[in-house]
């Protein structure tokens, strides 16, 4: 979990940079978005013709360029982020890492596999060994007239620990 970083670009990034493991995209209007769980987290590539951003929840396996980087913050402990980039879109994140205990964390993980709906993505991952819980990743896409509002929730078994997060894409130009 120690190894795992929160970071925002100012630009969109390639899916070939991410193993994928599953992908939706969502349109409204002016924008798009590309929502993915990757290994280790997830990717979400928000943009219209004048602004991009991408969010991404990775570890030491994903490795990305440095270009258009505007936050790089490793997990750690809750976390809040506003940003304006171009001053054509808002962008504002919040994420908590809670460690639980194994009852609670088994309940809390078949609760975000039950929980798929349209709008959802979720991903099971293979157990690290037989007796462990599997890693779930939940992604809940809420469309909004201007942009996307997004829900994540990742499991992390070795550390009993779950992060959520919230993150709001909004443009604040009609282009």
């Amino acid at each position: 979990m120690a190894d795992r970083a929160f970071q925002v670009f100012q630009r969109a990034l390639h899916p070939e940079w991410f193993s994928i493991r599953a992908h939706e995209r969502f349109a409204l209007g002016p924008w798009e978005a590309d929502v993915r769980i990757v290994e280790g987290g997830h990717a979400v590539v928000f943009g219209s013709q004048q602004v991009g951003l991408t969010e991404v929840l990775g570890g030491p396996e994903t490795c990305l360029p440095p270009e258009g980087l505007l936050l790089n913050s490793p997990v750690r402990r809750e976390r809040t982020t506003v940003l304006r980039p171009g001053g054509l879109m808002l962008y504002q994140a919040c994420l908590e890492v809670e460690r639980v205990d194994l009852a609670v964390f088994r309940h809390l993980c078949d609760e975000m596999t039950i929980a798929s709906r349209h709008g959802c993505l979720v991903h099971s991952f293979p157990a690290v060994n037989r007796m462990a819980p599997r890693p779930v990743s939940h992604i809940r896409v809420d469309r909004l007239a201007r942009g996307l509002s997004i829900q994540t929730f990742h499991s992390f078994p070795d550390d009993l620990a779950i992060l959520r997060s919230q993150s709001l894409f909004e443009l604040t130009d009609p282009g």
